[in-house]
């Protein structure tokens, strides 16, 4: 590194042996953290401009700075203090850290570089800083001292998670998303749809070192057989916990349906949407204009929500097609994603959700399929919804058949899948669904999270 903002010895000191025994890991981690001036100045030029379109001039004023969260870490409170790192930090981090406070014996702190949706999870932690550069968070990662970090991985970021381990000061645990190795997205595939390159190949770097060095990995979208299969590739002794995205009861909500007014049965889906222009062979599971067609087609009306990660400029860019369709099919609306709060409200007002594809031409990962729970799917259930799903999501349509909770369909009926909701018991789906909430709430399985943490702590693992 050239002379940088932070302790550029230290940090080197700290990744050397990923120097020695891995020189090209080293090479795309370093290039991440941006020693140099210009490029920390050039990333924090950039932060601060996007931080000001979300909070605008004053939220950005009365932020904190590097210093000052650092002294909010380290300032004795008699509480344990758990530090939350994400890039695109997940809604089960909200529920998490609601249920960590409750206890009152936790505070929580979260670092993210996506201020769009600061105010949401300002609500669910005592403290939210948006970093400006990833220098930033090498050097909050090496002056503060929490009793616990928990870095939440998701495609892209997972090197986070590498700088947390050797930078940071105490234990840390990995939450992982999306596992880059079970998506069915080659890598020179990821590279391109997400336009960023080396990312892919730091990923997968990432992933066998985390799940090699870390001292707990939760898995939040995939079941103990992808952990243990993944343990066993990498020669890991990491405690592994499944740890989904449980049902939060404080961002439950139950509004008015829109069919009382219009007679209409609504479906709506919230999520990852792929631009129409990637292959389909790749990413056609995630696609979905063929499929609004073809329920318009029969009488249904059909919603898409985007992730709310998405700006609304990146909207534009990208979805024109959808916009358009949109706009010219009466039964069909295209929105912006919403925070997890006020998208299952909003959620709520529908009658079904949609876990549907077509898969006609899609390649398929199985034990991607088999073993991956959506977040998804726990916010439909906190917003009321009975979930109709299609038999490739594995690990899902067996909860839907397990707790009766909504409607698991073949390929070949997505073109009945009108008459197929007619003919179901729409108030037992509900009755099952509130069943599957409870069940399924954070508030009965966040013991076994603290157990864990508490474990990895004491290096019991």
């Amino acid at each position: 590194m050239l002379k940088s903002l932070f302790p550029e010895k230290e940090v080197n000191q700290e990744l050397s042996e990923i120097r020695k025994t891995a020189p090209r890991f080293f090479e795309l981690l370093e290039e991440k953290i941006e020693g140099t001036r210009y490029l920390i100045f050039k990333k924090t030029a950039r932060q601060l401009l996007r931080k000001m379109l979300a909070l605008g001039i004053m939220g950005c004023l009365k932020g904190l700075s590097n210093k000052g969260i650092i002294r909010a870490i380290n300032r004795p409170s008699g509480k344990k203090r758990i530090l939350f790192i994400a890039g695109l930090p997940t809604f089960n981090l909200a529920g998490i850290s609601v249920c960590l406070r409750k206890t009152g014996e936790f505070e929580t702190v979260l670092l993210t570089e996506n201020p769009w949706l600061v105010g949401f999870f300002q609500r669910s932690f005592d403290r939210v800083y948006v970093f400006n550069s990833y220098a930033d968070v090498a050097q909050i990662l090496m002056a503060s001292r929490p009793d616990l970090i928990h870095m939440q991985g998701s495609l892209r970021y997972y090197f986070l998670g590498v700088m947390a381990k050797c930078l940071g000061r105490t234990n840390t645990v990995i939450g992982f998303n999306d596992i880059p190795s079970l998506t069915e997205v080659p890598e020179e595939d990821r590279k391109e749809l997400w336009g960023i390159s080396h990312d892919a190949q730091l990923d997968y770097f990432s992933e066998e070192f985390l799940f090699q060095r870390a001292d707990g990995i939760i898995l939040t979208m995939n079941t103990l057989a992808a952990g243990n299969a993944l343990r066993l590739r990498y020669k890991s002794t990491s405690p592994l916990l499944e740890f989904p995205t449980y049902v939060c009861d404080e961002f439950c909500r139950e509004e008015e349906k829109y069919s009382r007014h219009d007679g209409k049965i609504h479906l709506v889906y919230g999520g990852i949407i792929v631009p129409s222009d990637k292959p389909r062979e790749l990413f056609g599971d995630n696609q979905f204009l063929a499929l609004a067609k073809k329920l318009l087609h029969q009488g249904l009306c059909f919603h898409l929500y985007l992730s709310p990660h998405f700006s609304p400029f990146q909207i534009k860019k990208l979805y024109q097609d959808y916009i358009q369709f949109a706009a010219e099919a009466r039964n069909f609306s295209f929105k912006q994603g919403l925070p997890h709060d006020e998208a299952i409200k909003e959620f709520s007002r529908y009658d079904f959700a949609a876990m549907i594809s077509i898969f006609d031409g899609v390649k398929l990962n199985t034990f991607h399929w088999e073993t991956a729970m959506p977040s998804k799917f726990f916010t439909y259930l906190s917003a009321g919804l009975p979930v109709i799903v299609s038999k490739e999501h594995g690990n899902i349509s067996a909860l839907v058949r397990k707790y009766g909770c909504g409607i698991v369909v073949d390929q070949k009926d997505l073109d009945k899948i009108s008459d197929i909701i007619k003919r179901c018991d729409y108030e037992e789906l509900k009755i099952n669904v509130k069943r599957a909430r409870e069940e399924l709430s954070i508030k009965n399985h966040i013991g076994r999270l603290i157990e864990f943490y508490e474990r990895v702590c004491s290096g019991n693992g």
